[in-house]
């Protein structure tokens, strides 16, 4: 088929064509836009329904969950709750006294050294154990013993006799402080 069309009138129909385009291509993305947003909209209000839905239904239950029973045995729950972290808090500050006495029974002494006084403080937030041990021994050489002893033992952390304890070469009185960690102890 020949097109006899002068070029101008060609120009406009094909302008005319492009413009058709151009208004379905609108019209389609118009509709589009439309149905996506009834979706949406359809959508929120679903959801939203469920959550009222389901508001009501938690609503109830607790209602009936507020029974005496129920009631009851949460107050217990809780008493008991409490009763637990004071335990807890309780063998957190426990001093482990068997252990501490082990450590010093397994350090070499003197026959003739003996204890007189002893006192254990624990300290929980550091779980630094400070223990002081006050005692007779027969010679000041023998403290001295004792005291080389304890320095290589590797538990017991910064021992400290008192000035007083070197003062006497026979029948000497010491006094005795040192510390034990906690998890140097287990």
């Amino acid at each position: 088929m020949i097109n006899l069309l002068p070029p101008e009138e060609k120009q406009k129909l094909f302008l005319r064509k492009k413009e058709k385009l151009a208004a379905i291509l609108g019209i389609v993305a118009v509709v589009f836009l439309i149905c996506l947003i009834l979706i949406l909209s359809s959508i929120k209000f679903y959801v939203s329904a469920e959550v009222d839905y389901q508001k009501t239904a938690l609503q109830q239950t607790k209602q009936e969950n507020q029974t005496l029973d129920a009631v009851n045995l949460d107050n217990i729950i809780q008493k008991y709750n409490g009763v637990l972290t004071q335990l807890d808090s309780f063998y957190k500050k426990e001093i482990h006294f068997s252990r501490v006495l082990k450590n010093i029974s397994d350090i070499p002494t003197p026959k003739d050294l003996r204890f007189t006084n002893f006192s254990l403080n624990r300290d929980p937030a550091s779980g630094t154990t400070h223990v002081m041990v006050a005692g007779v021994s027969g010679t000041r050489d023998e403290l001295l013993f004792f005291k080389n002893n304890i320095g290589t033992d590797k538990q017991i952390i910064n021992p400290y006799f008192s000035p007083e304890s070197w003062i006497s070469p026979k029948n000497a009185n010491f006094s005795l402080t040192f510390e034990i960690h906690e998890n140097e102890e287990k």
